[in-house]
């Protein structure tokens, strides 16, 4: 069992000192239960991270003053398959060598970053890929042939670039949603809160490259990123990094292995996790199963991952007895009895109901669609050096909890509307669970060449005067000159939340989410009409 750690984070992600864990994703699933479970269980500290060349602040360590650093190719290279997916396959090696790993039966997880990884190794059919790009058979240093048996990826990426530089294409292509584009084109909306704060937790503990390597030179890449429109979509930085994370970093644009290739799979994805939403798993599963509907990969999902998700200890208890079933199945040959999708409704107001769900897919959680339409037009401005009003701020997933060690929770607040934020409120006739992923349609008067519309959902309850925050998303928008008009529909993220009785839905449309998402630099005015909404629902 390999356990592959987080971002900033150390071999001890993983560690215990109990079969309990810390109680959320290692309850039930850390290096004490598997060996005593009979698993060999490898953690390490990934490369540039920590003390493997990286820095400690506890304990002083810097790769600075390490010979064993220097002249190698020793810092980070952000879960690159030529180098971290490399080292991952290596140490395996090296205990299937030693008689300590069965090579048939090499089990990989991990969150986060671990979980990214964890992804790529999955759809890597045993192959190990060199600094200079070559495939190789995964071996050991003996010879033996290696097959990754299974693999347990946690609250991960599919699609590094589109995770944090977002244009609204993606689409889990369920009842009533948009058809998949394409994910980096035109350019993203950055996740500014979060890049930010990911690049500052890596200057700490973390070995960066610099411009001597462009495979990895992850200083130049955010600086670049970082400034903006118009500079960004132009800069050639911008385009070397995007091409590096679609292809060395993003197991969403690897090909679909054959039936004799594929490696069982067992997805535990957030549906209130901000940095890597549920679509990241939706779209995967989509084009692993649109190529083969039989694709061995079952999912979870619920409120969990990256803050503001609350990480529940029941949620996960029953989601790691899942993932430790599937083990136990696959590892014995057998197909695991679970249902390939297992949806647990987001539990975040007082009193609200929580269930869980199964259904052979995503798409079959909702039993129809609640179509909503408003008539009353809007026209929003974008502004250089926007002010974020309380909503925009309250829902920054960094500032209210958004890395390791800070609480996470639902955002619930006062029941208000950011100035320069268009609004619609819709009361529904009847209690509902929306489950799914909600689309927004309307037509988009542009006047100016770039934009951002932003979208928040929220759940407002009269009685209480409070609104809670339900789900979002991102749409950049680009046109050729001024005066464009165009119809969008995108998807927010999925989904699955109980709606009281009484209470309302409010869609907001704004050009600016920050610090959530970066502001874009160009001045924009545009006019909103045709305003609707689908939701999946299920029904009581």
């Amino acid at each position: 069992m390999v356990m592959l750690h987080g971002w900033g984070l150390s071999k001890t992600d993983f560690e215990a000192s109990g079969l309990a864990g810390n109680g959320t994703n290692t309850w039930h699933w850390n290096n004490m239960w598997f060996a005593a479970h009979g698993y060999a269980v490898l953690n390490y500290t990934a490369r540039g991270f920590h003390r493997s060349c990286g820095q400690d602040p506890p304990s002083g360590y810097s790769y600075t003053s390490d010979p064993a650093c220097q002249g190698k190719a020793s810092w980070t290279h952000l879960a690159d398959r030529r180098w971290e997916i490399r080292d991952t396959q290596y140490l395996a090696g090296l205990l299937v060598a030693a008689g300590i790993a069965d090579p048939a039966k090499v089990v990989v997880t991990g969150d986060s970053y671990g979980g990214g990884q964890s992804w790529l190794l999955t759809l890597s059919q045993d192959k190990v890929m060199l600094p200079s790009g070559g495939l190789v058979p995964w071996q050991s240093p003996g010879g033996v042939p290696i097959r990754l048996a299974a693999a347990v990826p946690q609250f991960a990426w599919s699609d590094l670039a589109q995770a944090l530089t977002d244009n609204g294409r993606a689409s889990d292509a369920g009842p009533g949603a948009p058809p998949p584009g394409p994910h980096e084109s035109p350019y993203g909306v950055e996740k500014q809160s979060y890049t930010d704060a990911l690049f500052a937790d890596g200057a700490s503990t973390a070995q960066y490259a610099g411009p001597g390597d462009p495979t990895a030179d992850l200083p130049g890449w955010f600086t670049a990123i970082s400034a903006g429109e118009p500079t960004a979509q132009n800069d050639p930085l911008v385009a070397q990094a995007l091409t590096q994370l679609e292809t060395y970093r993003s197991a969403y644009y690897l090909p679909v292995p054959p039936p004799a290739q594929q490696v069982p799979v067992f997805a535990a994805q957030g549906l209130t996790d901000p940095l890597f939403p549920g679509i990241q798993l939706l779209q995967m599963v989509h084009k692993l199963t649109a190529a083969y509907p039989g694709y061995p990969v079952w999912s979870a999902l619920g409120d969990l991952g990256h803050a503001y998700a609350a990480n529940p200890h029941p949620l996960w208890a029953s989601v790691n007895d899942q993932a430790n079933a599937f083990l136990s199945a696959v590892l014995a040959g057998r197909q695991p009895a679970l249902p390939r999708f297992t949806v647990t409704t987001v539990g975040c107001l007082p009193g609200q109901q929580v269930t869980t769900y199964h259904a052979g897919s995503f798409a079959a959680l909702g039993t129809g669609l609640l179509r909503l339409r408003s008539t009353s037009p809007a026209t929003v401005v974008n502004v250089t050096s926007p002010v974020p009003g309380p909503e925009a701020v309250e829902t920054d997933p960094v500032a209210n909890g958004g890395l390791p060690g800070t609480t996470g929770g639902c955002r619930v607040m006062n029941t208000a509307t950011d100035p320069g934020v268009a609004a619609w409120t819709w009361t529904p006739h009847s209690p509902l669970t929306l489950a799914g992923a909600p689309v927004v349609h309307v037509t988009v008067g542009l006047d100016g060449t770039d934009g951002e519309l932003a979208a928040r959902l929220w759940d407002i309850d009269p009685a209480t005067g409070k609104q809670a925050l339900i789900t979002r998303g991102v749409y950049r928008l680009t046109a050729p000159s001024p005066g464009q008009t165009r119809k969008l529909a995108f998807q927010l993220w999925p989904t699955a939340w109980a709606l009281g009785a009484g209470h309302q839905l409010k869609l907001e449309l704004t050009p600016d989410d920050s610090p959530t998402w970066r502001p874009d630099n160009l001045p924009a005015t545009m006019t909103l009409t045709h305003i609707s909404l689908t939701i999946p629902i299920r029904a009581s």
